[in-house]
């Protein structure tokens, strides 16, 4: 029988792989254009510490309420209304202020598709922060077999 440590670590490794399956699927767009991509970096940029905590919690309370874990999740509807008004101020003000000028020329050249694509490009952030929290990757190393 192997050791824990290395099922531990092909289980944080299987885990990684899946994510990363399922947020290439979930992409709106596989191929972005130039000013998709131009947005997509600044928004990225843009994006403080606090931003990604709020995209954090809005992902989290939007998956709380898929079936399979809406009994394990108990996010309340006030937590998740704050976290879904705290991702649309975010939103107007990264595209608003923060980063107008990108979303202004990709809104010209690639339509409304390029913000559900940089979008994206920050909710893969976001999981990625979720997934690479110490706390978070430690958790399959409780499992035990």
């Amino acid at each position: 029988m192997p050791p824990k440590k290395n099922h531990n670590a092909t289980l944080r490794s299987n885990l990684k792989t899946l994510l990363v399956l399922v947020l290439l699927t979930l992409s709106p767009l596989a191929i972005s254009d130039e000013y998709t991509d131009k947005l997509s970096a600044r928004l990225t940029v843009a994006t403080t510490e606090e931003d990604k905590l709020s995209l954090v919690k809005w992902m989290f309370t939007a998956v709380a309420l898929q079936l399979a874990v809406e009994e394990i999740a108990d996010v309340s509807h006030s937590a998740s209304e704050h976290a879904n008004t705290e991702l649309a101020e975010l939103r107007v003000n990264l595209l608003n202020r923060t980063c107008f000028s990108e979303t202004k020329l990709a809104l010209k050249n690639e339509d409304s598709l390029a913000l559900q694509a940089s979008f994206a490009t920050l909710r893969d952030v976001a999981a990625t922060n979720l997934f690479s929290d110490p706390t978070v990757a430690a958790g399959p190393e409780s499992v035990e077999t």
